[in-house]
């Protein structure tokens, strides 16, 4: 572990595991952590992982669901299994689809072009160093408070929301490092993260009955829904809802929703935003990439700012026409997974049977591996290599098999939300990528290595310790991703 900087994300040294000791052939390794921890099954190929996430969705191990729940709540889905998972996913998988997701594309390009684009124009006129973790974090709970809960959110509201949100993911970050915190710095970190999960209940769960009282009194039904919440709550109506008090909702329905709102705030915030620091730090590494971004952009929305934001209101279908944009996103994550996962075995299965092989599971933690699997030379060529072609499609290409590539994992236990982040993802690139240029400081080539630190990538050659993603409530870029922005003099 010393050969990596601080706190590195764990899947970087499964990945450096699988790479040393040749592992990655094999599929499927092993490894004893006792005393420390639970022994681990680890799927470090994709047909491995998917017998566990798509071909059979098996239970979430109890180590995960004991590190969520004190943070999200006892009814969150991410926490949940069994039969109470399936309610949940029932509740919220029509929040989530295709279409209500791309109806709040205008509402998140007004929110770029008020939240984001002024921001970077302030720091592009000082010419400063500035931390484009917390500019992104601003933006993306900003978008993630408006589609999630709708514009019913006042400024100071939204403004408490994000602090005690800080407090949560600080606290999380601290159970997730892997050198040790003082324990008084632990004790402070809890106690604040205790009281900000207080308010955040106390106001969400005042808020979705002033926001069930209010759909009722509007008459809003299923189809009229603008947010999330409206259409939890619309869905809600005839099931949870006292026929004689159609705006009184149970106590322990109103639990659930708070406690999801958290679930879907908090999850949003870190993984998209941790997500979108990277993809500018791509960017600013690879101006080849951007000149290709912004003639899509030409070519696909024009270059007027104005003609742009009213396509993405009047056609967010459009949006999927942004194939490069699209694999510049994919191939950021495909480098720089964020999320993590790990299941038990699965009741009444001891094995689990790979290339005919049978597997113990037994008192295992199993352990998909994605950081691991992108990193494989034989499922992505030239893994370490930023290429956001090998996902466009062409006569002569194929694009990698969707159970190849899986930063939202694959299955039913997939993350609801990826359809929207996506999207966010393509309009902040689309509203940005033609006006500003980005610079990583701190990378400049004296602070970097002369000799690589793992045998499974070099990408520290070029980024310094950029390269290795740094464990929070997900992997992010360490540092608090510091950059300069300047206003763009290029032309396409």
């Amino acid at each position: 572990m010393s050969q990596f900087p601080p706190n590195t994300a764990i899947g970087t040294y499964y990945t450096e595991i699988a790479h040393k000791y040749s592992l990655t052939e094999g599929g499927i390794f092993y490894l004893d952590l006792w005393p420390f921890g639970p022994s681990q099954m680890v799927l470090v190929n994709p047909d491995a992982a998917e017998l566990v996430t798509a071909t059979e969705s098996y239970p979430l191990h109890d180590k995960v669901r004991d590190y969520l729940t004190p943070l999200l709540g006892d009814e969150a889905i991410g926490a949940s299994d069994g039969e109470k998972w399936k309610v949940l996913h029932l509740m919220l998988a029509p929040a989530f689809r295709p279409a209500k997701t791309k109806s709040m594309a205008g509402v998140i390009a007004s929110l770029v072009r008020d939240l984001l684009r002024p921001a970077l124009e302030t720091h592009a006129e000082s010419g400063e160093v500035f931390s484009m973790e917390k500019c992104a974090a601003q933006l993306v709970f900003g978008i993630s408070s408006r589609v999630i809960l709708g514009d019913g959110v006042s400024k100071a509201q939204n403004a408490q929301l994000l602090a005690d949100m800080n407090h949560i993911v600080e606290y999380a970050t601290t159970l997730a490092l892997t050198t040790a915190t003082n324990p008084l710095v632990k004790a402070g970190r809890w106690w604040r993260k205790r009281n900000a999960i207080r308010r955040m209940d106390s106001f969400l769960k005042s808020f979705v009955q002033e926001r069930m009282a209010q759909i009722v009194r509007d008459k809003m039904g299923k189809g009229t829904s603008s947010t999330i919440l409206d259409t939890i709550l619309g869905n809600a109506q005839s099931t949870q809802c006292d026929p004689r008090n159609p705006a009184s909702l149970t106590p322990e329905f109103v639990r659930i929703v708070s406690d999801n709102l958290k679930g879907l705030l908090l999850g949003g915030y870190g993984t998209t935003a941790d997500t979108l620091c990277y993809v500018f730090i791509m960017l600013a590494m690879h101006p080849r990439v951007v000149h290709n971004l912004r003639t899509e952009h030409d070519q696909v929305f024009g270059s007027d700012p104005e003609t742009i934001m009213q396509i993405i209101q009047s056609t967010p279908n459009k949006l999927n026409e942004l194939h490069y944009t699209t694999a510049v996103i994919k191939e950021t994550l495909r480098l720089f997974p964020v999320g993590f996962n790990a299941r038990k075995e699965k009741p009444g299965s001891p094995t689990l049977t790979y290339k005919e092989t049978p597997y113990p599971t037994k008192n295992q933690m199993i352990i998909p591996t994605i950081h691991t699997i992108h990193y494989d030379a034989s499922v992505f060529p030239h893994p370490t290599k930023f290429d956001p072609a090998r996902f466009v499609a062409t006569e002569n290409t194929k694009v990698p098999s969707p159970k190849d590539w899986r930063p939202f994992e694959r299955g039913p236990r997939a993350c609801p939300g990826r359809d929207l982040a996506m999207d966010e993802l393509r309009i902040i690139l689309l509203l940005t990528a033609r006006e500003f240029e980005f610079e990583c400081a701190g990378v400049e080539i004296e602070s970097r290595p002369t000799t690589q630190r793992a045998q499974h990538t070099d990408l520290d050659l070029r980024m310094g310790g950029l390269a290795f993603q740094e464990m929070g409530f997900s992997a992010k870029a360490r540092g608090g991703t510091m950059m300069r922005v300047k206003r763009s003099t290029l032309e396409s």
